[in-house]
């Protein structure tokens, strides 16, 4: 590097954030930086095996499932379609194996780590907060934990993962979207959770928040 030159420093889309809460922790909010995302197309008929003897977890088969070992998932977007979800810096090496597993099957595996991030909303109140943005059905007997949907929220389009649903601390979900739409995003929620005690968020641009 030439001397006198700034070192490159990798930011999230939401770097300027802070994670915030609503009052007694009704809703809690933050971005889940640099995860490894990836898109597999595949057939999950073949490749299901392989990857399971590669990464050690099922690849769902059942629509709307996904699957958990570790910080590693396989989120269900399609018949032929997951997300592959692992730890900051784990993306690379996960990503091989799975190459690995499938030399020779048809497939094709794509990095969005830069193209996705995601917003992690959790607390007793998360599943009525994100109620308002969605046409979802969010009750515990209808999506339960474990689940992975796609739909609008507001007015951009994300995916849904219930990760888990404790009773004490309350359910946690966490929103893949694109990096453009992360801020409209994130001060939309924190708009919906402001009955709770949430914290006002202005649009980093200071543009006029448009909710519906």
């Amino acid at each position: 590097m030439t001397k006198g030159r700034p070192i490159p420093v990798r930011r999230s889309p939401l770097h300027h954030r802070r994670a915030i809460e609503a009052t007694a922790g009704a809703v809690r909010m933050c971005e889940r930086r640099f995860l490894g995302k990836y898109i597999l197309r595949a057939d999950g008929g073949t490749a299901g095996p392989l990857l399971h003897t590669a990464l050690g977890l099922d690849l769902p088969l059942e629509p709307l499932a996904s699957s958990v070992a570790g910080d590693t998932a396989w989120l269900w977007m399609g018949p032929d379609e997951w997300m592959l979800v692992t730890a900051p810096g784990d993306g690379f090496e996960r990503a091989e194996a799975a190459r690995a597993a499938l030399d020779g099957e048809r497939h094709q595996l794509t990095d969005v780590g830069d193209y996705y991030t995601a917003i992690e909303v959790a607390g007793p109140r998360s599943r009525d907060l994100l109620m308002k943005l969605t046409t979802l059905d969010l009750h515990p007997r209808t999506f339960a934990a474990g689940m992975v949907a796609g739909s609008m929220f507001g007015r951009v389009n994300a995916l849904l993962w219930l990760k888990g649903d404790g009773l004490a601390a309350g359910p946690v979900f966490q929103l893949f979207i694109r990096w453009s739409h992360a801020d409209y995003l994130w001060c939309v929620l924190a708009a919906c959770g402001r009955e709770w005690g949430m914290p006002q968020e202005v649009p980093v641009k200071g543009e006029t928040l448009v909710v519906g």
